[in-house]
Order: structure tokens, then sequence, then C-alpha cells
């Protein structure tokens, strides 16, 4: 389904406006009776402490707003609970009024106003599991000494737009506690319904793959998307401050990402120097970065006022700062991108094509991953890519097991496998043939990853690490063209009917012959660059084709085809053809003689075939074919 902004759950606004009128007509509040304020809904693992008061807004500030005016992405104070990967979500949440709108149903509606009738109760929207929920709370909120305990408003008056943040996550999950040690791309997918993507800068380790990196965060800044990093921490390391002004644990916001032009007056007209910069922002303010590129620094006499200008370059004491991306990959470990995935047709940035498809892990489909011998018995995705070599984003998401860390659940180890199909692939694959892809499987949330793809037909293979694991999961695709991606159910093809029903008057599949389609060579060809090359496959009345290899005359295809067979008695006929401007010329052809079928059995040998002509004088012509053929009577085989 798209990631759109859904229509509401009309029972529940309807409940809530419900709900609003009657506790204005009683004179009362409204209490969530779901999720109450008391310890269990603080912490799970251990009892709250005795002096924690759950207050309402108008018993913590003589005037407490929702939202005040001005409002930012250095508005917000984390509290104590460990959840900084929250702060700084909504940090770039704030940037956007837009989102806040969406996930904050009626905003000004919701506000306490002065001659207001005020119910105490608030309703939100949040992506969960592949859908938009509905969300309704009360405003009650934990103190301790009279401060609030958890992430608020550095605004005094401003105590709800905050904490609700904190408290309506904590309401989908169980508990504030659930909140701790998460990742900041969650937290953004939840309030925006985008698609996570977490990058390790580790991964990234010559000058090559970095420019490749800042390409990767360029182009998401301009399509939108919510980027956080962070600097790893263990332990006693978690808030340390570094001698640069970084401080370890914390996530930041990345606010601009851009190629900065050096050089002053004429100089910089004629300047081809130009250096990757980065604007990061400390939702906490202060512990700026001190070091090349830092607010006042001398590095900014090197840039043109025009230049300075149109960055909107200020040195305000708000959190924000610029540095190198040198220094940015040299000091951070970790982003979290939040891609705001444009499915609309009417766009200047760029359109993606989403595919997106619910599956689950269950008894005989959770075979772990390829390590493992029961590992096809995952659930498989098949997809097509046409034309040329493409780019493709593969997002998996698990049904978020934070909910469950009362009883001692945690999220398992995910990740996807893509391999290459079979040219006709139409069943499950029993066997695997050139991987593609593997990775990354990581425990979180959601897993997410780049794929570079030729044309070709292939399956997604989503899976836990461990075998025997049960959840449900949300696998998506992202392409220029679409890619058409449909679970693969059958694992052989089904026995014959006759107008829907069992008939034993048609003749059943009873084994299959699998021809794989591996190289040619001496061709003959006009010039060194050689032709344009395919082949026909002639089965049983079927023909299928193998993708064209251009300018060569010894193509390489590692094209396989997978045939069901009524009559394995048949000979298999393939044609190698020459692709022409007008018309395409027939190169010779080679017979596969069914009558040695029992020399097929292991289908690892690579067999040479010459070409010859057609008719029954077999005229030998010119090049060869390298074959693997296997035959079967087992259909779970193949």
């Amino acid at each position: 389904m798209p990631r759109e902004w859904c229509r509401p759950n009309h029972t529940k606004v309807r409940n809530t406006k419900k709900i609003k009128k009657e506790c204005i007509r009683k004179k009362t509040w409204f209490r969530d009776s779901e999720f109450p304020p008391e310890g269990p809904s603080l912490f799970y693992s251990k009892a709250a402490p005795a002096d924690i008061v759950w207050r309402r807004p108008g018993d913590i500030v003589s005037n407490p707003r929702f939202f005040t005016e001005g409002r930012g992405a250095d508005d917000f104070s984390q509290g104590s609970l460990g959840n900084c990967w929250f702060v700084a979500a909504c940090a770039c949440i704030a940037e956007r009024k837009n989102l806040m709108r969406k996930i904050v149903p009626d905003i000004e509606k919701q506000d306490w106003a002065k001659g207001r009738k005020y119910p105490g109760i608030f309703h939100f929207k949040f992506w969960q599991c592949g859908e938009w929920v509905d969300v309704v709370i009360d405003d009650f909120l934990p103190t301790r000494q009279g401060r609030l305990i958890f992430m608020h408003s550095k605004s005094r008056n401003e105590t709800r737009e905050s904490v609700c943040k904190t408290y309506r996550t904590s309401r989908l999950f169980g508990g504030y506690e659930a909140l701790v040690a998460g990742k900041a791309k969650d937290a953004m997918v939840d309030m925006t319904g985008g698609v996570a993507e977490g990058i390790e800068i580790r991964d990234y380790k010559n000058e090559e793959e970095r420019k490749k990196l800042f390409k990767i965060l360029r182009k998401s800044k301009e399509n939108m998307s919510l980027i956080s990093t962070s600097i790893a921490a263990v332990g006693k390391e978690m808030e340390e401050k570094l001698s640069c002004g970084l401080v370890k644990g914390h996530a930041y916001s990345v606010t601009n990402v851009r190629k900065l032009k050096l050089g002053t007056g004429l100089k910089s007209i004629f300047s081809r120097e130009k250096i990757h910069m980065i604007r990061c922002r400390n939702p906490w303010g202060g512990s700026d970065w001190k070091g090349a590129w830092s607010n006042g620094s001398p590095e900014w006499k090197k840039v043109s006022d025009s230049e300075k200008k149109e960055l909107g370059l200020t040195f305000a004491d708000n959190g924000e700062f610029w540095m190198s991306f040198e220094d940015f990959c040299r000091y951070f470990t970790s982003i979290d991108i939040c891609h705001m995935i444009n499915t609309s047709f009417f766009s200047t940035s760029k359109t993606w094509k989403e595919d997106i498809v619910e599956g689950e892990w269950k008894r005989n489909h959770c075979g772990g991953c390829a390590n493992n011998k029961t590992f096809l018995e995952n659930p498989q995705y098949m997809f097509e890519i046409s034309g040329f070599e493409e780019e493709i984003l593969v997002s998996l998401e698990q049904f978020d097991r934070r909910t469950e860390k009362v009883k001692g659940k945690s999220n398992y180890t995910i990740g996807t496998t893509i391999v290459k199909a079979d040219v006709n692939r139409k069943y499950r694959m029993h066997d695997k043939l050139e991987r593609v892809h593997s990775g990354p499987f990581s425990n979180a949330r959601n897993v997410f990853a780049r794929v570079n793809v030729r044309p070709g037909r292939y399956v997604i293979i989503p899976s836990t690490f461990e075998p025997g694991c049960h959840g449900k999961f949300i696998l998506g695709t992202y392409s220029s063209k679409g890619l058409n991606l449909r679970e693969l159910l059958l694992d052989e093809p089904a026995p014959p009917t006759l107008c829907g029903i069992p008939s034993t008057l048609k003749k059943k599949k009873t084994c299959a012959t699998q021809v794989t389609m591996v190289r040619g060579e001496e061709f003959p060809g006009n010039g060194k660059k050689g032709g344009y090359l395919y082949c026909k496959i002639r089965c049983d009345g079927r023909v299928l084709y193998t993708r064209l290899c251009k300018d060569t005359l010894n193509p390489e295809w590692n094209d396989r085809m997978t045939f069901y067979r009524k009559s394995p008695e048949k000979d298999i006929i393939i044609e190698v053809w020459h692709r022409g401007r007008v018309m395409d010329t027939f190169l010779g052809q080679c017979v596969i003689p069914m009558s040695e079928s029992a020399t097929y059995r292991g289908g690892n040998v690579n067999r040479r075939f010459g070409l010859t002509a057609r008719g029954k004088r077999k005229e030998k012509k010119e090049g060869y074919i390298w074959l693997k053929v296997l035959h079967t009577n087992d259909l779970n085989r193949v």
C-alpha cells in the first residue's frame, strides 16, 4: 500500500469528538483507562520512584500551550529518559510544519486557549506496521519535584507539544521505558510514514565511496528526507564531550548538505575549488562544533559574502554549525535517513514507483538466513528489471516487538537476500542461482539496501538470521519503473483441472528440465565489435529468449530456464540469432537430445555444443554454445 496520508479511522475520530463533548458536558477531564497515570506506564523492569507525581499541564504552568509561536528544531530538551534519538527525530520533524499538522490533526483546536472549554484529550496519527493509526490520549504528565522528568519543550509554558510526543509514542509501545535506546530513523518513520535507511560511515572506506555517500546525503536532502547522525558510545562514554565540542551518544539532525565554492571577489568567480560541507544541529543547543568551519572560524574568510548569503549563514547560538564532510566522516559513526518517497506524478523531484507487500515468517516458512539449509523455505517475492541496469531501494520492516519488551522479547535480526531467477520462473525456487545481494542483517526494526540490478528476473528472500522465528513483516521496493513485486506461492505446477475440478483426462506434468545458457564463442561477425546476440529456446511448443548481449562474438548469458514437462522425450532446440536493424539473422542451432536424459541428472556439467544449420543435413555452422542441463522427476528439486 502507498505510504500516503491515509483517511482517518472515523470510528476513533468520532469517539474522540464524542468523548470531548461528554467531558465538556459533565465538566470533567478525560482520563485514559488503557494507559493510566501509574507506575507501570513508566517502567516495566522496575518500580517507578515513589516521588513521581502525574500532573495535568494546568497544574505545572499557569498558561499551558500545546504550541507556541516560533518553535523550531532547537526547542527540545531531553529530560531524564535515555531517548536522545527521539529528541533528534522530533527536532527534524519540527522544521517541517506540514508534517506536524499531519501528525496532530486540527492542532489549533486541540490547544488550550483562554475562554475555550478544554477536556484534556488529544488525537494523533502514527505510521505503524504499514498503516496509519489514530491514537487518543489524556494529558497527564509525569513530574518529579515539580519538574517534567521526560522530554519537554524549552519554552516554560509549552508543556504539551514535546512531552506529548514522548507520551503518545510511549502509549503505542506500552510504556516510557520502551523508548530507551531506540533509533532516530524509527521515530521519524512513525511520524511521517517514510522509509528508513541506516548507514554506518565505516562502510564507506575510500575517497570514491565517501563521494558516493556525500551524493546519497545531498540527494536525500534535495528530496526532503529527514537525516540524523550520531557518534557511537558505549557505557560510560554516553554523554562524553569530545575536545572538538561534539558529544558521544547524542543524535544530531543534518539540516543541509552542499558543495561550497571557495574564494572572494573575482577569484570566487573563476575558482573551481569546492569543498563538501554539511550543516548539523544539536537539538539541545550549545556543545557546538569547535573545529574547522565552526561558527566564526577563520575558514569562513575564504568564502564570498554572496556565497554566505546563499547559505543563509548566521552564527547564532542555536546549536547549528557547519563542518567539512571530511571532518563529518572522521567523527560521526552512523547516519539515520527517513526517505520521503515521492510517488506523485506531478512533481519536480524524482518520482519512485513503490511496491509493498505484507508477509509472515511462520511454520515451514521461517528458514533463517542463507547459511541454513532451510533458507529457501522463507517467503519468496519475484520482480523484474527491464531495459537498463537500475538502482533499486529495498526496505524490510518487522512488526516492532518493542511493545513486548515487558515479556522479555526483542526484535529479530533480519535481512534480505536477492538471487537471480530463471527467465521463466513462476514457482518457488528450490535451488540457489547467482546471489546478487545479501544483507545487511540487523536487529533493527527496519533494514534498508541500495542494489544495482541488471535487466532480468530476480527473487527477494526476506529472512530472520536464525531459523524458526515467527513474525510479520512488510517488504517494500522502490524503482523508477516499478518492479511488479509478487509472492511465489506454489512449489510446483498444480494438477490439471477441467472446469475447476481435478481431471485425469489431461496429462500431468511429471518432470522438469532445466537449461542454463552459460556462454557462446567463435560466432561469425562483421568487424571487431561483434554482434548483438541472443538465443531462442524451443521446448514442448514454448519459446523463450535469453537477454541480448551487445558488441561481442563471445557472449556470456548465464540465463536459466526451467521447463515443467508432460512429454520429456521431446528434444530441446536452441537457436542463436543476431539482432539486425531491419531483420534478425539466424546463425545456427543445436539440439539437446532427451534420449540421453539419464546423463543430465547432475546438472552441474558444462556441455559444449557446436552449431548446425536447420534441416536433415545438419550442416556445420560457425560457433559453439556452452550449456548446463538438469533433468529430474522431482519437481521440488528445481
